[in-house]
């Protein structure tokens, strides 16, 4: 079976490869399609291609912006791109997320969001709360809905280091830290953190760590935080080996995201065994609740402290993510991602292959 994963986004995000590479040791070839296109982008670059299903995961890759006054254009072709492109080949689409990130108020906005789900011939979801949402919301029919949980992005990282020594190498101070880690952007509602900061003054010194989106995002996060002696930026991109060391440092890791459908962020902490703290709204995120490693709060006035000083109580403990790591292995990932494949394609499932056996000895 030959799969061929689009877009290809293994140099920002190690999902792909992870998945990738757990397919192979099931007998599931994996390519990836790199590149763009002009006109039918997708229908033009899958052409010369040779593969059995059509693995798409992120969409928004293929209506791109480019702010050169044809955004309107590669925005109204999707839906048709897409459709030209799986003619002869079956779709599936794994949802990441529900919606593309900052592209709210986009010409064609809600037809280019829904086209991938209308048209795969199975969707991955990542919770039971996702398969839900995207029935109800997106009129996927219940037996396309796939939930197959987010895997284990702390593989590339390695293990945790002792507390002291990663702060140590981090030059970082003593005293509680909350983390907010990954691409500094909008949608994450960083504004709305450091404005909590500013008016209540936890008692938790705060670390915001990533590259922003866009030099004018950071010069808008900079302006936010000045002045606030308990808030520290560090606004640059993160090696595997520092995030392991900020995620080993952290007491706490909060996220803030205004609406997420799944966050590999969120999965990661938890492999991490850092404590959680983010909003009850985001309900289609699993993370193996209750659990005092996850602590959610309705809105910054309520309950937010309360959250925290949970969340502060909670030891970080990398061993105690043990259960949760074998629960997102990604062999039990691409085990359950091959029986889709061989749903849509009709065929027996997926047998890992065997070793040769050795040649009997003559009697």
């Amino acid at each position: 079976m030959k799969v061929l994963f689009a877009p290809d986004w293994r140099a920002g995000v190690p999902y792909q490869t992870l998945l990738a590479a757990a397919l192979a040791a099931l007998g599931v070839k994996v390519e990836f399609l790199a590149g763009y296109k002009r006109a039918l982008a997708l229908t033009r670059l899958v052409r010369a291609r040779e593969f059995d299903v059509l693995h798409l995961h992120w969409p928004d890759a293929y209506y791109p912006r480019m702010h050169d006054g044809f955004d309107w254009w590669r925005q109204a072709r999707f839906a048709t791109d897409l459709a030209l492109a799986t003619r002869h080949h079956p779709l599936v689409f794994t949802a990441h997320n529900f919606a593309p990130h900052n592209r709210s108020g986009e010409f064609c906005e809600e037809r280019n969001a829904r086209a991938p789900f209308v048209q795969a011939r199975a969707v991955i979801a990542h919770s039971a709360a996702a398969r839900d949402q995207i029935v109800q919301q997106r009129g996927v029919p219940a037996e396309r809905v796939h939930v197959i949980p987010h895997g284990d992005l702390s593989l590339p990282l390695g293990t945790a280091v002792p507390r002291p020594e990663a702060r140590r190498r981090l030059d970082l101070p003593e005293g509680p830290l909350c983390l907010m880690f990954g691409t500094v952007e909008p949608y994450k509602g960083i504004e709305e953190v450091l404005a909590h900061w500013r008016a209540a003054r936890p008692g938790a010194a705060l670390f915001v760590v990533g590259k922003p989106c866009t030099p004018e995002y950071a010069t808008q996060i900079s302006e936010l935080a000045q002045g606030l002696q308990n808030v520290s930026l560090r606004l640059d991109w993160m090696p595997d080996e520092q995030l392991g060391l900020w995620l080993s440092a952290a007491d706490a890791v909060l996220f803030n995201y205004r609406q997420i459908f799944t966050s590999g962020a969120a999965s990661l902490a938890r492999s991490w065994g850092v404590p959680i703290v983010l909003p009850k709204r985001l309900a289609t995120l699993d993370l193996a609740e209750p659990s005092p490693f996850v602590q959610r709060f309705e809105s910054f006035t309520a309950d937010f402290a309360a959250a925290l000083a949970g969340a502060l109580a909670t030891t970080p403990s990398f061993a105690a993510a043990a259960d949760w790591r074998a629960a997102t292995a990604w062999s039990r990932i691409a085990r359950a991602t091959a029986e889709v494949y061989s749903r849509v394609l009709g065929t027996a499932s997926v047998q890992p292959p065997q070793p040769p056996c050795a040649e009997s000895p003559v009697s």
